[in-house]
């Protein structure tokens, strides 16, 4: 079986590739390599071909496939075809001079290093003999027709076997164990690489794959080590580079980088290398660990049971659980009510339960057990990331509300209660008393970063062994969307710019989403001063790069109700079925729980699939997800439906000028950043109702902005 760039057949080839992918991979020798849409000199947009193999005794063959059955020509000559596209007809080069084409761009390419890099290109030159000094391997071209069989191309009326050179052609019938014969024949010279020339070759072609060798060796990834496993794209090749470095303990970026997918190859990577680690990944929320499990059982086809991918708080809980200490947290309305009590015994009526409440879990999320009655003191004590000053008398507050903070704890405690923000708390305390064993985990990866708690990290760090102390962290501080804030440099991992990277290309939504999405973030001025804060900056996507695809510019609408929105979304799907897009391509979210069971309502009385996600999710089953913004954090989709844009306010009764009501702004302005950039092709921003002008006007002008003139 030869070496491919991916494990599978991504989901992006067509039928054709899918086909010559499998007879490539099943039947190619294994000291063979072969890359399907190969990204060749860094990017280089006239090198692209759909395989490129590279053998010892093949030197290097382009295959370019052509998914056409014979009914789909309709004529051809040695310079065109034309083709049969639907009810029109169009026209293309001729297969065969188009993969020659590719072979003289890629011998061209190599050239360049002739200047550029004389030492390792004169490697790749013959030392003796009338062609000294030539190349010492051959570059040919092939053209695969997958769905042609050789009776069909011999007997065709077109006399298709004339248009192309039958040394350049393989047909359907060729795609089995003779195919290595066809590779070998269509070299224009013998060939015998060493792997001192192999090596040469795949440092030239391939730079981002490059891996720095301590005995000054040209060493690349292996295919297989930079293996895709990603639905519907593929891993950047600065991706590639990064899930390989050793050194490497924090990997920011831009939305739709990589960030995740390097993180779990990452694990694959420590797994082949150690097989007997222990490896935790965590993620924030229940949804996102899922989708990283399934992409992981994609991407390792060991299945290897020492890797644990789980939420925070689910692997928080089942600790808790083997060793009897876990109690079921209160909700929200449980706490609210509890310090409603504690407010009318005390006498206090200046806090908002709901105030109260935020307090207490941010106490417990940002400030280790052992300082809670620091919180007192403005001096030792920062309130960061809580978005509502105390206003005057900060101090006499804080007093007030530590004493009510102890009473709530005390009565907690007394009915042998627990808040959600108390669990990494217990399990922290249980595993300093030794009750819960420490430092059980060889490795710890952490997934969208930017939404955990300090407290979490603590809790965390205390499982990983100070053997290895391998802990590795990918996160983007814009699509922070919870409120805790923390400095890498506090959570004390050593964290510098030698090991932490960013990634600047965005490979998931077109340019004219992101363009939109920025629009709603980029003159946020508490974004930026968090970031700063954070020892963080605003990181853009660059835009000078090929795979930065072009597509629609996103769609604003808005209603007079709720109902007409949800018709109108409904009838949109729709459409959007019979252009063969599937129900799983597309999700629709909403600021609350309210509204989506109206808007499920309204799909399902036009037939369409659909699911509410309040837990479980499953990204392949075939129905239209709909979900908060906070439960889609770190998915995609193909198309995404901002429902209820009118949601998008602030209610909290403060000064609409103030710094609060700014920083409540922007977190809403955060929230839909977040929820825009899902959208992998197109983006629909609907209302149903008055509310969030400000917000509706912003995005309106910048679409019109982008209209062609």
């Amino acid at each position: 079986m030869a070496q491919m760039n991916y494990p599978h057949v991504p989901d992006n080839a067509n039928a054709g590739e899918r086909v010559v992918f499998n007879a490539l991979y099943h039947h190619l020798p294994h000291e063979y390599y072969v890359w399907y849409e190969p990204t060749l000199f860094g990017n280089k947009k006239s090198a692209r071909p759909d395989f490129v193999a590279l053998g010892s005794d093949i030197g290097l063959v382009i295959v370019e496939v052509k998914d056409w059955s014979i009914d789909k020509i309709h004529a051809a000559n040695r310079d065109k075809f034309e083709i049969f596209m639907g009810s029109s007809l169009a026209t293309r080069t001729n297969p065969e001079q188009q993969a020659e084409y590719q072979s003289r761009a890629l011998k061209d390419e190599l050239d360049r290093y002739r200047h550029t890099d004389p030492e390792n290109y004169n490697k790749l030159l013959r030392k003796e003999g009338k062609h000294k000094g030539k190349l010492a391997f051959s570059i040919s071209a092939l053209v695969v027709f997958p769905n042609i069989t050789r009776k069909d191309w011999l007997s065709s009326d077109l006399e298709l076997h004339k248009m192309c050179n039958e040394e350049f052609i393989i047909l359907k019938d060729d795609l089995n164990n003779e195919i290595v014969e066809r590779f070998r024949k269509t070299c224009l010279f013998h060939t015998n690489l060493t792997h001192l020339q192999l090596d040469t070759l795949k440092w030239m072609l391939y730079p981002q794959t490059r891996v720095p060798w301590s005995q000054g060796r040209l060493h690349t990834l292996s295919p297989d080590q930079v293996g895709i496993a990603r639905i519907d794209t593929f891993l950047p090749p600065q991706a590639q580079e990064m899930s390989r470095k050793p050194q490497a303990k924090l990997v920011r970026g831009v939305v739709g980088s990589g960030k995740t997918l390097i993180l779990l190859f990452r694990a694959r990577f420590i797994c082949e290398q150690n097989p007997d680690w222990k490896i935790l990944v965590l993620t924030y929320n229940k949804s996102l660990s899922q989708y990283l499990r399934q992409i992981y059982r994609q991407i390792d086809d060991n299945n290897n049971r020492n890797i644990e991918i789980v939420n925070f708080h689910k692997w928080c809980r089942d600790i808790l659980t083997r060793h009897g200490l876990f109690r079921s947290p209160q909700n929200e309305n449980s706490q609210i009510g509890l310090i409603n009590n504690i407010l009318r015994e005390v006498n206090v009526t200046e806090f908002d339960p709901q105030f109260l409440v935020d307090e207490f879990n941010w106490i417990k999320e940002r400030i280790d057990y052992r300082q809670w009655s620091d919180y007192p003191d403005p001096q030792k004590i920062k309130r960061v990331g809580r978005e509502r000053g105390l206003g005057r008398d900060e101090q006499q507050k804080r007093l007030l509300i530590y004493s009510i903070f102890c009473k709530y704890q005390e009565r907690m405690a007394h009915n042998k209660m627990c808040d959600w923000a108390d669990i990494p708390v217990m399990v922290l305390q249980a595993i300093e008393e030794g009750i819960i064993e420490d430092k059980q985990y060889h490795a710890l990866l952490i997934d969208e970063a930017q939404d955990f708690a300090p407290t979490w990290f603590r809790t965390a760090f205390k499982m990983v062994k100070p053997e290895t102390n391998f802990v590795f962290i990918v996160g983007d501080g814009a699509q922070k969307i919870y409120r805790r804030d923390f400095t890498w440099k506090e959570l004390g991992l050593g964290i510098t710019a030698q090991n932490s990277y960013i990634l600047r290309h965005s490979y998931r939504s077109t340019r004219e989403i992101i363009e939109v999405a920025l629009e709603v973030i980029r003159d946020s001025k508490t974004l930026v001063t968090e970031l700063e804060d954070a020892g963080d900056s605003m990181v853009e996507p660059d835009k000078d790069y090929a795979e930065f695809r072009h597509g629609p510019i996103p769609m604003l609408f808005s209603f007079e109700s709720l109902e007409q929105e949800c018709n109108s979304i409904a009838g949109e799907i729709l459409s959007l079925l019979q252009q063969g897009y599937l129900p799983k391509d597309i999700a629709i979210l909403r600021r609350h729980w309210a509204g989506q069971e109206k808007v499920a309502q309204e799909l399902k009385k036009h037939g369409i699939p659909c699911k509410v996600i309040k837990g479980d999710l499953d990204i392949t089953e075939p129905t239209v997800k709909i979900c908060t913004f906070h439960s889609i954090k770190g998915l995609e989709f193909e198309i995404v439906f901002i429902s209820g844009l009118e949601e998008f306010h602030v209610n909290e009764q403060i000064d609409a000028q103030g710094e609060d009501s700014q920083q409540l702004i922007d977190q809403q302005r955060k929230l839909l950043y977040v929820g825009m950039t899902r959208a992998r092709q197109l983006l629909y921003i609907t209302s149903g109702g008055t509310g969030a002008d400000w917000l509706a006007d912003r995005l309106r002008h910048k679409i019109e902005e982008m209209q062609p003139k």
